[in-house]
Formats: C-alpha cells, structure tokens, sequence
C-alpha cells in the first residue's frame, strides 16, 4: 500500500510517500505529477522517501521517465531519503536534479 500526501510550501511542491512504491501504485504518484505539471504549473517538485518501505526494482525506468517530462517542462526535482544506491540509478544533472537528507535543506538549493 501507498500512501502520497502533498503539500506546497513557498512555490514548491513536496510529494510524500509513505509504504511500498511499485509498478502498480506508481501511477498515484504519476497521476499527481501530471495535474500539478499540465494543469498547474508546478515546476518544482520534492520527493520524500524517507517513509517508503520498499522501491520496485522494476520500476526506476517509470520514475526516470516522469522525472524527463518535468525536466523537458523546466521543472527541478529533489530527491529527499533515498539511498546512495538509488542515487546513482537516477543519475546527475546539473540545475535540475538534487538530493538531500533533509527537506529543510531543499531551500538551499532552490528558490522561486
């Protein structure tokens, strides 16, 4: 089971998962990306992982898909609670692609 609670604060969205993120949940959290993007606006998005039990192995190229369509719309991502392992599967990109340990520290990195 899932669980996505989402909340904006000062023009950034955060996106928090809580349970076991698979393939067949997965488009809860694709659902809420495409209404914030497409019918929104929202281009910054923060993914807390931090509760999340269990990723999907299978599921890294849905998630590296939706991260290319916020990308391909300006949008930037940051990545909050995920492992090292999980951080070199989703790879680097400068200006668009963060990751921190905790949310506080996104405002570090972005600001609207």
């Amino acid at each position: 089971m899932l669980e996505v609670n989402a909340q904006i604060n000062r023009g950034i969205m955060f996106i928090r998962l809580e349970g076991e993120l698979t393939k067949n949940n997965f488009y809860k959290v694709a659902e809420e990306i495409n209404y914030l993007l497409y019918k929104q606006g929202i281009l910054v998005y923060v993914f807390n992982l931090e509760e999340v039990k269990r990723i999907d192995k299978n599921l890294l190229e849905s998630i590296q898909n939706k991260l290319t369509e916020i990308f391909l719309k300006c949008g930037s991502v940051v990545f909050c609670g995920i492992s090292e392992k999980l951080k070199k599967k989703l790879g680097e990109r400068n200006n668009n692609l963060f990751y921190v340990t905790e949310e506080k520290e996104v405002f570090q990195y972005i600001s609207i």
